[in-house]
This record gives C-alpha cells, sequence and structure tokens, in this order.
C-alpha cells in the first residue's frame, strides 16, 4: 500500500504537528518540508527539494505537481507567496516552508522496527538528493540487510527505484555491500530473506540466487508453519513471504 499524503501549512496549524527533534536538512536550502508520521507517537521533518524529489521518484513527481493534486497546487501557491514577498526561499525557516505530511511510513510491528524505519526513510531521501551519509547504519563495516529491506521497500512504495538501484550497486562494487556474498550456514533466514527481497526490488540477481540457495538448503520456519497449520496470515514485514510468486518457487 503507498503511503498517503496530505499538504498543511505549519504557520496556521502552530504546534498541533510540531515533533520533538528538528527538521533533518537533507537540503539545507530546500524549499519544501516533509512532515513524516512512522507511528501515532513518532514524526520526523525533513527539509528537502522539490526538484530533486521530482525528477528522483515518479511518486513525488506526480503528488507535487499543481495541476494534478491539491498537495502540488498549496504547495506552488506557498511558494508564490513567498517569492512575492521577496523573501530568498534558502532563507526561510522551516517552518515557514509548505509542508506535505506523509503518514503510513512505518513498516512491521511499531515497538520493533521504528528507529530502523526512520534510518532506511533518511537513507531514501539522501540517496535522492545526492548527500548520502552510510555511518549511522553501518555495522562491522558494511551495511545492515535490515536496513537495506527497508530502502528497498521505500524506493518500491515512492517509485524511485532506479536512483536507489544504482546507488546501492555502486556501494556493492565499493565493498560497503555484501549483499551477494556466500552466508553462512548458520545465517538467520530473516537476514537471507532481507537480501533475496532487497535483490528482487532494486535489480540485483546475485543477491536472489545466492541467498535464495540459503534458503532452499537451510529450509524455512515459515514454510514449516504452512505446512503443519496451513498458510500463515502473520506477515509482519514484506519480506516474510516473498511477492511476485518466488516464495512459491522457493
Amino acid at each position: 500500500m503507498p503511503p498517503s499524503a496530505d499538504i498543511s501549512d505549519r504557520s496556521e496549524l502552530g504546534h498541533a504537528m510540531s515533533t520533538p527533534n528538528d527538521p533533518i536538512l537533507i537540503d539545507t536550502q530546500g524549499d519544501l518540508l516533509l512532515h513524516v508520521h512512522f507511528n501515532k507517537d513518532l514524526t520526523q521533518d525533513y527539509r528537502v527539494s522539490i526538484s530533486v524529489l521530482r525528477k528522483q521518484s515518479s511518486y513525488f513527481e506526480n503528488l507535487l505537481d499543481s495541476t494534478k493534486f491539491s498537495e502540488g497546487s498549496a504547495v506552488d501557491s506557498k511558494l508564490t507567496h513567498l517569492r512575492q514577498s521577496l523573501t530568498e526561499i534558502a532563507r526561510v525557516p522551516p517552518s515557514e516552508l509548505p509542508t506535505v505530511t506523509i503518514s503510513d511510513v512505518a513498516v512491521g510491528p511499531a515497538d520493533a522496527s521504528t528507529s530502523l524505519c526512520e534510518s532506511a526513510f533518511g537513507l531514501l531521501l539522501e540517496i535522492l538528493h545526492g548527500c548520502l551519509q552510510w555511518s549511522i547504519v553501518k555495522t562491522k563495516g558494511y551495511v545492515r540487510p535490515n536496513i537495506l529491506a527497508l530502502l528497498a521497500h521505500y524506493a518500491e512504495a515512492f517509485v524511485a527505484i532506479p536512483a536507489v538501484s544504482l546507488e546501492i550497486r555502486a556501494l556493492s562494487e565499493k565493498g560497503y555491500i555484501r549483499g551477494n556474498a556466500k552466508p553462512a550456514m548458520d545465517i538467520k533466514e530473516d537476514k537471507s530473506r532481507q537480501k533475496v527481497y532487497a535483490g528482487l526490488i532494486l535489480g540485483l540477481p546475485d543477491w536472489v540466487s545466492t541467498h535464495s540457495a540459503a534458503l532452499i538448503i537451510m529450509g524455512s520456519k515459515r514454510w514449516m508453519e504452512d505446512e503443519h497449520h496451513g498458510s500463515a496470515d502473520s506477515e509482519e514485514y514484506p519480506w516474510d513471504c516473498l511477492g511476485g510468486g518466488v516464495e512459491g518457487k522457493l
């Protein structure tokens, strides 16, 4: 299900939509504030560039088109007002920028995944803006599989797969991501599933073949549960049951 969005003028909302966190400046001179709801207890603001988002993401290209959606029309109107006041957009504080609210962003159990979702969504925006900083998600010198899987999920949800895939391929070639490394036989099933899922979305066939082979060799707890109890309806993450008919072929 794609995320939902709406437009809001924060100068009128006051503290009603406030967040305990300062805005993250993805683009310090950006002309839009994304107000992102991860769950009812956590929101985060991101200062971003409209032109970059529209270029890199078909989701935002449509959402921010002033001729197609009310969100785009309202953003355009607010920017026009700011420019008519002879205000340089780069000097406008985040609280006075047009704001688009993105909801339904969290994936998985709220108590276990919210911080991971926040990291992955931030990485998506950094990739789209060409300012990627991997230090916050690297563990033992490489990027965590659950972050990669969530990043792939957001790339698909926001229709930004080409840009994300290109960046991930480049990082893989530099050794920051070991997606196609031969997995140890004691690797957790979730990690193999996460890499198969990311590989399918981002067009990385080596990841898919390597880690689907690991699933076949080691077996899947899910398959055993389905065999004894019928098809399970308890998926918490999108990789719990791989889509596109892949799960049935393993």
